[in-house]
């Protein structure tokens, strides 16, 4: 048994280095380019330089499901993306619910206690909508960034990862490559311009953790759905993008958030005691 139980392990993380070697390594190079031109990031050629940077997750997703299962893999990749009955209807309510209800408590917590007299500023939002670059800037932000990256990093990354650690482990691996993906957009002139605020560095970085151990667990609860992973991305930035929270209400969207990983973690950990114990009885 330890003798075949060992080559699939290897295996599987041969396969996490060569996703992460793509992942990192094509957006990086191109988005080396636009920070080493010292133009803004939507100025042109680097807006198009973005953007093809930017496919990384899907172009690396796509490029691992193929080597490791061919057509057949990329067919069932189609169908986790698509496939609306891998959800049932109460994890819909979790996808689309949970994080706009955290922003809406951490901004009922900043009236509360006095720290916010507008926690929520969605005017905001739509007056930034009135240019086309900041409209196409949007969708970037929003539909397109869940289903560009979740294709890969939901698609191939988590779902290998989980092949081989547990799905708490797995979501912060996946996290902190995750997080790692976003350094070089700091560092790019412009580029929190057309965003609905400027991100506190540590904070962002940290958020991409726990965030991604949410991911786990839907993932995990949905059939390997990765349409739950696309529309649980666009609920983030939506939410963010629309209801534009005070800089005091993300700090407490960022404890609740925490505290939400944390309970999903207990919550896991005893349920899978729970069933060690039932097949010990059995």
């Amino acid at each position: 048994m330890g003798q075949t139980a060992t080559p699939t392990v290897f295996a599987g993380k041969r396969g996490l280095v060569g996703y992460v070697a793509i992942y990192l390594g094509w957006a990086w190079f191109f988005w080396s380019l636009v920070v080493l031109s010292g133009a803004s990031v939507w100025s042109f050629p680097n807006v198009l330089l973005f953007y093809v940077g930017a496919i990384s997750p899907a172009l690396a997703g796509v490029l691992m499901v193929y080597r490791r299962s061919g057509v057949a893999g990329l067919r069932r990749l189609g169908d986790r993306i698509v496939n609306v009955r891998r959800i049932r209807p109460r994890w819909y309510l979790v996808i689309v619910g949970l994080y706009p209800a955290i922003t809406l408590a951490a901004a009922g917590i900043a009236v509360l206690v006095g720290a916010e007299t507008t926690p929520l500023n969605p005017a905001e939002a739509l007056e930034r909508l009135v240019t086309p670059l900041s409209l196409f800037a949007f969708f970037g932000f929003t539909l397109g960034a869940g289903l560009v990256e979740e294709t890969g990093s939901t698609g191939y990354f988590l779902d290998r990862l989980i092949a081989v650690w547990n799905p708490t482990v797995a979501g912060v691996v996946s996290g902190v490559v995750w997080a790692s993906w976003h350094i070089p957009l700091f560092l790019m002139d412009g580029y929190y311009s057309q965003a609905s605020y400027q991100p506190i560095v540590w904070r962002f970085f940290a958020t991409f953790v726990f965030l991604e151990t949410l991911y786990a667990w839907l993932y995990d609860n949905t059939d390997q759905s990765v349409l739950a992973a696309i529309l649980f991305h666009l609920m983030i930035n939506l939410t963010g993008e629309v209801l534009a929270p005070s800089q005091q209400v993300r700090w407490y969207a960022f404890y609740l958030t925490i505290l939400v990983a944390v309970a999903v973690v207990g919550w896991r950990k005893r349920e899978a005691i729970g069933q060690q114990v039932r097949s010990v009885g059995t």
